[in-house]
């Protein structure tokens, strides 16, 4: 089995190659770690190893930034129970990669965690970073399970764990596809920390024994901080042109074409609000130049955070001027400026954007209809009244209406939202006390 898996990846890699390469040359990824991906530990990295102690050593997976920015505070909570402890947080992507180093090669934690590529799941290459890594326990975040990873796991006696589990409907229907390959995994997995009974049911319907599965809310809920106050924002606030007399609605980790939606919402309400304002802040890079191009279509200018940079005081955003958010990591600042957000690639099937983040800030929040990666959030807010589901452009625009009109109403919303938020934290904390009382990490 093993080695028909690593003839199947050989194959798909030999395939997907031009695809690669392109994407390579026109977005900048995978360009880079091709070592790493496949199992090889760099001699800084190693060397961190060998220092650390073996024994309750945790290997933590996280795909990409989500993933890993929800595990913030259960790093924490195990390295504060333990002075000793090590932590290996591995990633998959590019962004994901990079911001864990970010994240934890300086500061308080970078003696206790380490950062490492996740390899390509070619069975030379996960024997190779287990070699290197020995971790005592693999924790995967949300799931992530690979044939080879897992099965080479077991055999050298290294359990294998789920926590913040997640599988969307969408995704259910694949992995029955493939129910052998996934009920074999699943089977192999000590245990499965899964978000809602729903998702439990899947995973049980998947192969998972269900005597092994505990549903806990997502550590989501845990990072969001419950703040008014974003540090910076007011700095950002003076670089762009943003001043207090000045609404702003923000479309938050926007997709393909839906600035479009926002534009032409914007342009409407602007006849009745003359002081609203919009900013735009694209989930990919590489669609900010259509964003650009719709924008000078539309007789706007466009504004670009990267060329008005922190330290300036540029003069009030005009009405015919749009902010676009064209850098990383600012986000939140500007969820924090709004008077209300529309959460991006929820008009387009892409499965929205995480607006735990913006429900946390207390703002009122709007999204499409397409929101299937997050489907218990979304069902949570709008069941207690802490969203609103919009379809098209003049949905937006009555919805945007209606907040600027009623701002208590649009604040009530808003503070539901964060409430939803409030009673369901704290697994975090359950999950790192679980991992200290039972492998001794």
């Amino acid at each position: 089995m093993t080695l028909l898996l690593d003839i199947c990846y050989f194959f798909c890699l030999l395939l997907s190659l031009p695809v690669l390469i392109y994407k390579s040359w026109r977005t900048g990824k995978y360009r880079t770690d091709w070592w790493a991906r496949l199992g090889r530990v760099s001699p800084d990295q190693l060397q961190w190893l060998k220092a650390a102690p073996r024994e309750g050593r945790i290997m933590l997976h996280c795909v990409s930034v989500g993933e890993l920015l929800s595990t913030r505070l259960l790093v924490e909570e195990l390295c504060r129970q333990r002075p000793d402890q090590r932590i290996i947080i591995t990633t998959t992507t590019d962004t994901g990669t990079a911001r864990a180093r970010a994240m934890y090669g300086g500061g308080p934690l970078a003696e206790q965690v380490c950062t490492l590529r996740y390899p390509l799941d070619f069975s030379w290459a996960v024997r190779r970073f287990l070699n290197a890594v020995q971790p005592s326990i693999v924790v995967l975040v949300e799931l992530e399970t690979w044939p080879n990873f897992i099965r080479v796991a077991r055999q050298r006696n290294i359990p294998v764990r789920i926590i913040n589990g997640r599988l969307t409907e969408r995704s259910f229907r694949r992995y029955r596809l493939i129910r052998p390959l996934i009920a074999g995994m699943f089977r192999s997995i000590e245990k499965f920390g899964v978000q809602t009974a729903a998702i439990a049911a899947r995973f049980t319907a998947l192969g998972a024994v269900p005597d092994r599965i505990e549903v806990l809310p997502t550590m989501k809920f845990d990072t969001a901080d419950m703040v008014d106050q974003v540090p910076g924002a007011d700095v950002l606030a003076k670089a762009v042109g943003l001043g207090p007399q000045l609404p702003v609605l923000v479309g938050g980790s926007t997709g393909p074409g839906e600035q479009d939606v926002l534009i032409a919402a914007y342009r409407a309400l602007q006849q009745e609000f003359a002081d609203l304002r919009l900013a735009i802040a694209p989930r990919k890079p590489e669609t900010i130049p259509q964003v650009l191009l719709s924008l000078q279509r539309s007789g706007l200018e466009a504004v670009r955070r990267s060329e008005r940079p922190d330290g300036g005081a540029a003069p009030l955003l005009r009405a015919d001027q749009v902010l676009v958010l064209d850098t990383l990591g600012e986000l939140k600042k500007l969820y924090s400026l709004a008077m209300g957000v529309f959460s991006g690639r929820s008009l387009i099937p892409l499965g929205g954007s995480d607006m735990i983040e913006v429900a946390a800030l207390a703002k009122p929040c709007c999204f499409g209809p397409h929101t299937y990666n997050f489907t218990d959030v979304v069902e949570l807010l709008l069941h207690e009244g802490g969203a609103v589901v919009v379809h098209d452009a003049g949905e937006l625009q009555r919805q945007v209406k209606t907040w600027l009109e009623d701002g208590a109403a649009a604040r009530a919303m808003g503070l539901k939202a964060r409430q939803c938020i409030v009673a369901r934290r704290g697994s975090s904390q359950r999950y790192a006390q679980e991992l200290t009382r039972c492998y001794g990490c």
